[in-house]
């Protein structure tokens, strides 16, 4: 399939903090409690066809270790959007947050990326140790979106992938000089989509 628009995102966080487990949900809506840490880099692909408009969602999800950093930065030029994720139930993988900003400012332009703090693993409630308002306040006082899910349940998953689809289409029409018609195609697409899977769930 050729597409007319290709969105490339980012995960980037700790290693644990999930960012695999969230990719595979989303791409193929599965979940590997045995799910083994990423070796440098690894991708999904996921095309979004409206009418003439194909949009290709290419997610690279780079390792957490520190002995794949330097594979990792390789990748971080011309990305459009990055998910900065941790784990609720994990403090330092939430202070570490901020060293993985530091390294987008340093190999890249963020003020040009659209970028989500993602708090994950929120079917652990027993086990959370940073609030919600805690992740909402940081996510605001670094002037970037918030969102919460849960990769084993799904919860919150399609929500996350709508948000920053919009958001890096946004950027790319806005860069491009773009007519509106092709976005909001996308946008009512994602909408109904979120929709549906929502009315579906409530039937089970």
């Amino acid at each position: 399939m050729t597409a007319k628009y290709i969105i490339k995102i980012l995960t980037l966080g700790d290693t644990m903090v999930g960012k695999s487990s969230i990719v595979l949900r989303f791409s193929d809506n599965k979940f590997d409690e045995n799910q083994f840490a990423t070796i440098g880099i690894d991708f999904k692909t996921k095309y979004i066809k409206v009418r003439d408009a194909s949009v290709k969602v290419l997610i690279w999800d780079t390792a957490g270790q520190e002995k794949f950093r330097n594979i990792a930065k390789q990748y971080y030029k011309g990305a459009n959007g990055v998910l900065l994720i941790y784990d609720v139930c994990n403090r330092k993988s939430f202070e570490r947050i901020e060293y993985w900003i530091s390294e987008l400012k340093e190999n890249n332009k963020i003020d040009e990326l659209y970028t989500i703090l993602v708090g994950n693993k929120i079917d652990l409630p027993e086990r959370r140790v940073i609030s919600r308002e805690e992740g909402e306040k940081y996510a605001s006082d670094n002037n970037i979106n918030y969102s919460e899910v849960s990769a084993k349940t799904g919860e919150g998953i399609l929500d996350l992938f709508n948000d920053i689809t919009k958001g890096t289409m946004d950027k790319i029409f806005s860069a491009n000089g773009e007519n509106n018609e092709d976005k909001e195609q996308i946008y009512a697409y994602l909408d109904n989509k979120n929709l549906k899977k929502k009315k579906k769930k409530c039937c089970m």
